[in-house]
């Protein structure tokens, strides 16, 4: 189902859809997605994406409380007037009360979740980030990361040198995530001018293990945004769907006040 809504910037609106899949080898679905809208003007749009750790207990609820907690403390005081200053604020807020709630519940420990959230208003958009969701940039024909992943492989990268045959089993452990750590340091990326036929996909690490960056720039940029999520999980699953398949397709179009 998409969903569209008026940015408030010369009649430009931001058409999105969301889909979550279990794939083929998990039990439980630990992936969380949320898209939540403030109108007050100037009208800003919040869309987050989480993927409780694999391994950990009770990754889903880590997940979701990520998302809920997020969206809270963003828009707690109504629109924010600073909305990166607002996004840094609620990944720490979440990443409390995570650990609040794991500390309440034996069954809830070492409870944690990745999270990526992107504020839009206006014509722009700020992306905060932590662990290995991600969030790209589609635009005329090409695509583009605006995250790095915080995992064992990507630091290595970073500096230039191999992963070290002994480390290989643990290219995909996260170096930093909500829940585990009093505070956490949050990434940001913007402010990010947008215009009409960008597109913004946010996605679980089930899809890029198995989809690639050209292959998502295809299917978003060739189908609306439902669409684009269904072509995009099946495509994942056809490839075995290792992991939890979950993604946010966001299009900026022009269009009359709704």
């Amino acid at each position: 189902m998409e969903r569209i809504v008026n940015t408030g910037d010369g009649g430009l609106q931001l058409v999105q859809a969301q889909l979550s899949d279990i794939g083929l080898r998990r039990k439980t679905n630990e992936d969380a997605l949320g898209f939540f809208v403030h109108e007050d003007s100037p009208p800003t749009q919040l869309a987050v994406i989480c993927d409780g750790v694999g391994g950990n207990a009770a990754g889903e609820v880590a997940s979701q409380l990520a998302v809920e907690t997020v969206e809270r403390s963003f828009f707690g005081a109504g629109n924010p007037v600073d909305p990166v200053a607002a996004l840094r604020r609620a990944i720490q807020a979440a990443n409390a009360e995570i650990q609040v709630q794991a500390s309440r519940d034996p069954g809830l420990t070492s409870m944690a979740t990745t999270c990526t959230a992107v504020a839009f208003r206006g014509d722009s958009f700020h992306v905060a980030h932590v662990g290995d969701c991600r969030a790209y940039l589609l635009r005329d024909g090409e695509i583009t990361q605006l995250t790095e992943d915080h995992s064992l492989a990507e630091e290595y990268q970073r500096r230039g040198e191999p992963l070290p045959a002994s480390q290989q089993a643990l290219a995909n452990v996260l170096t930093r995530c909500l829940g585990i750590e009093p505070s956490v340091a949050v990434d940001t990326v913007g402010p990010v001018r947008y215009g009409a036929g960008d597109v913004l996909v946010l996605c679980s690490d089930g899809l890029t293990k198995v989809v690639t960056p050209p292959e998502i720039l295809k299917q978003a940029t060739l189908f609306a945004p439902g669409e684009a999520c269904r072509a995009l999980v099946i495509l994942a699953r056809e490839r075995g769907g290792p992991d939890n398949i979950s993604l946010q397709v966001l299009r900026a179009r022009e269009g009359k006040a709704l």
